[in-house]
């Protein structure tokens, strides 16, 4: 039996392969906001950008599940639908920094 962790990772990659246009340019504009506030979250994205219909919800969560970005704190969701569960708050990893 799988655990939870091992079926949200298989999920991630799988929008990796098949939503890699709509999440590149959401990383895009999550960059642009980190760039600009210092900090960026899911909330701010969904003020800007929309997820198309036909994709799961849970697509959102890919985003931030790449190199460029690194998890410094919490938050709550803004949206009706995520009950103010809590997100996370990420920062542009430094390049070259270990």
């Amino acid at each position: 039996m799988k655990t939870g962790r091992q079926l949200r990772d298989e999920a991630l990659a799988y929008f990796e392969c098949v939503r890699s246009d709509w999440l590149n340019a959401a990383r895009m504009k999550a960059i642009q906001i980190a760039v600009q506030k210092g900090q960026v979250t899911i909330n701010d994205l969904r003020e800007i950008i929309t997820l198309p219909e036909q994709f799961s919800p849970n697509t959102w969560g890919a985003v931030f599940k790449s190199k460029e970005f690194e998890a410094i704190g919490y938050t709550q969701a803004n949206h009706a639908a995520a009950h103010a569960r809590v997100v996370r708050v990420y920062k542009l990893k430094q390049i070259g920094s270990a």
